[in-house]
């Protein structure tokens, strides 16, 4: 049996050495098991790492990854990741870290202390009971025959026997006493299908949040005796704010796994509160007056939460920029390694579509690791003209015209077509309109090649913000979400909701999934979820000058359409439920949030004239008239924001701001606000209706230095 034994240090020098040499004495004693170690240090400025690699040279199974301090969940993270994926690369390490072994030749992985708390003579009996059956072993101080020796003062006694009984109760790890050690051995096929980002805990909560989720994966769980003896070298990591994630992960759980159920049950739940509530009107228990108030209440509620929630993650970016560094494209570029396929669907795009041809040719990266895939179906006549002569003047062999016949007609299925032509590592998309960086494809290989991710998605940036009365908030709502939006849902929500184009994938994700679903008309939200729900290592990047520039749709009836087809999308990933798989609560919510939250937003629109009728026709409680009218300050501050973030986009971009701009931002928000409600209920009825037909977008080439004016699609085109 083969055994690896993961231990986190930071600052332990006085400790490291003698850990080592009881693990080396110990594995000597041992002729049908193998032990080998991977000591995770954060960065030790006492030089922890170096006795490590000088200790490493002349014992063999010895191993060290570096990263910054981040809290022990994270080094406990960067160490299964790297068994798990087999090498680690981090923006403070660039160079790749590959052990000598993989996942499926190590049977067991501990967690053990560099303390010398833990005792390495112990590691036969946790073997032991692995190889009786069970698949996580918990050294325990709490059991008979464990104890804790070094004089432990009453209050750290009291702090360790109180959190076990807490996280037993609320985290529901019923059955175990010592939910709190940190000598454990796990098999290792509970790591391989992990989610870590799922795990979440950046401290010592995450030893309750990754034994909690290996309890919900079906592990078979033990306890044995250990004599737990406290540091006689350096100083405890234990703070007080370790304590706080503690009990917070705790609560959390608990709340979790009752939201978990709700969201689970929610039809079963919406029909019976509604059964109540109808009973309640009939048997006089509810009256008119106490269903205003709580309408009212519960409508403030909602938007209320709903502003404020979107007023942080508009400025998530500016709240903490040095939070943001390390999800900005790199300067500097390492060698091109990754090749790239980019798919390019088309559909009626004759005057965009050799722009785009060309602008995706520019791309400055080695010919032989890049290939572009031009998708038209058969019908297009006009586009596919206009791609063979553009391919024609280009004259490069990387550049391929795909054309399909079958149904049906949707980005989706083009999308699919060319994943099955696609020859490269990483599987890309870009817009029939797309103007993407030339340094794009070096920016991403630099940040695979330094992070260990499996999509990537970039900026995607409207610019032509004065081309209709709408196009200023238009362009508006893309900086605020790729700039601050995507990497607050990544970094917080841990999901990312990702956008049509600009995402690059590993192609073995892609086909682990099965491609995107081609009835669902925002492909890129739902594969997103199910690349989430898959386990998917999902980054952020962006950084203005390497954003991929688009235009605003071309007229009022071409924004209701898009829009329509993105709620309709929203609504169609709602109801199938995919999101309810989701591994973390935090996730569901977020994906909820981001599914209604178009509905949700237009209905501002409605509540304002209800509220005033509402204030004007009936005598409400003075607090409930004040709390009330608490969404429309919400909306003034949305406006506010929305005009210094017009400041702020064309500082960014080097473009002319006029000081009359706040004042059409004024005069157009509401306005649009009336679109985007046209916009939603048009989605609601469609939904209804199942007209599931995809809408196309005109294109005017409005973002590049010559403009042509396109045809009329016909009204029925899809």
């Amino acid at each position: 049996m083969h055994a690896l034994v993961v231990i986190p240090t930071f600052n332990e020098r006085y400790n490291i050495l003698k850990v080592l040499n009881a693990i080396v004495r110990e594995r000597s004693l041992l002729y049908d098991d193998k032990i080998s170690v991977l000591v995770a240090d954060d960065f030790s400025p006492d030089g922890t790492a170096d006795i490590v690699h000088n200790f490493s040279k002349n014992n063999e199974g010895i191993y060290l990854i570096s990263g910054r301090k981040q809290g022990l969940g994270i080094a406990y993270r960067r160490a299964f990741k790297c068994l798990v994926d087999g090498y680690l690369r981090t923006p403070d390490s660039p160079e790749e870290f590959r052990l000598p072994f993989s996942l499926n030749e190590v049977d067991v992985v501990f967690e053990m202390d560099a303390d010398l708390s833990h005792n390495p003579a112990d590691i036969p009996r946790f073997l032991a009971k692995i190889r009786s059956g069970y698949d996580f072993v918990i050294g325990s101080r709490y059991v008979e025959g464990g104890a804790v020796t070094g004089g432990w003062p009453f209050s750290r006694r009291f702090i360790s026997k109180f959190g076990n009984i807490f996280a037993r109760y609320f985290a529901r790890l019923h059955g175990v006493h010592d939910c709190t050690s940190g000598f454990r051995a796990i098999r290792s096929s509970l790591l391989a299908g992990m989610n870590f980002n799922a795990l979440g805990m950046n401290g010592y909560a995450f030893q309750i949040s990754f034994l909690y989720q290996a309890i919900r994966r079906g592990a078979q769980v033990s306890e044995i005796p250990i004599i737990f003896a406290d540091r006689t070298e350096g100083k405890s990591k234990m703070r007080f704010k370790d304590i706080m994630e503690f009990g917070f992960t705790c609560l959390f759980i608990r709340v979790r796994e009752v939201f978990s159920w709700l969201i689970s049950n929610i039809y079963p739940v919406f029909i019976v509160s509604s059964a109540l509530f109808l009973s309640g009107i009939l048997y006089g228990l509810i009256t008119l007056e106490s269903i205003i108030v709580t309408t009212v209440v519960v409508i403030s509620a909602i938007l209320i939460s709903q502003g404020i929630f979107s007023l942080y993650w508009m400025l998530f970016a500016w709240e903490n920029p040095v939070r943001l560094f390390s999800e900005k494209i790199p300067k500097k570029f390492l060698e091109s390694r990754y090749s790239f396929t980019a798919l390019v669907p088309a559909r009626h795009e004759t005057h965009v579509i050799a722009d785009t041809i060309r602008a995706v040719h520019r791309i400055d990266y080695p010919a032989e690791l890049k290939e572009t895939l031009i998708l038209c179906r058969s019908d297009d006549v006009e586009t596919i003209s206009a791609a063979e002569k553009a391919i024609r003047e280009i004259a490069s062999g990387n550049i391929r015209l795909v054309i399909f016949d079958d149904l049906p007609i949707t980005k989706a299925h083009s999308l699919n077509v060319g994943l099955k032509e696609a020859k490269n590592d990483i599987v890309t998309i870009f817009d029939a309109e797309d103007e993407p960086h030339p340094e794009m494809y070096k920016a991403i290989n630099t940040v695979f090649l330094s992070n260990n991710v499996d999509v990537v998605q970039s900026g995607v940036q409207l610019m032509n913000h004065d081309s209709h009365w709408f196009s200023g908030l238009n362009v508006l709502e893309y900086f605020f979400w790729f700039k601050s939006g995507l990497h607050f849902f990544s970094l917080v929500g841990s999901m990312v909701p990702l956008a049509g184009n600009t995402v690059f994938f590993r192609r073995a994700w892609l086909t682990r999934v099965n491609g995107w679903d081609e009835k669902c008309l925002t492909e890129d939200a739902d594969i997103g979820i199910r690349l989430s729900n898959a386990g998917a290592n999902i980054k952020v990047v962006y950084s203005e000058e390497h954003v991929t520039k688009e235009e605003t749709p071309a007229n009022i009836k071409e924004f209701i359409r898009q829009r329509t087809r993105w709620n309709h999308g929203f609504l169609q990933i709602f109801t199938k439920g995919e999101w309810k798989e989701l591994p973390t609560l935090r996730q569901k919510i977020f994906a909820i949030y981001i599914l209604l939250s178009p509905i949700v937003q237009a209905s501002f629109l409605l509540y304002i004239p209800f509220s005033i009728v509402i204030s004007l026709t009936q005598e409400l409680p003075l607090g409930i008239a004040l709390f009330s009218y608490t969404p429309l300050y919400i909306f003034l501050f949305q406006l506010l924001t929305f005009m210094i973030g017009m400041y702020e986009f064309t500082r960014a971009y080097k473009l002319k701001f006029s000081w009359l701009v706040p004042f059409k931002i004024l005069v157009t928000f509401y306005p649009y606000q009336a679109l985007l409600l046209i916009s939603s209920m048009r989605a609601l009825y469609r939904m209804s209706a199942q007209i599931n037909i995809w809408e196309k977008t005109l294109h005017q080439n409005a973002h590049r230095e010559i403009i042509h004016i396109p045809a009329v699609i016909p009204e029925t085109e899809i």
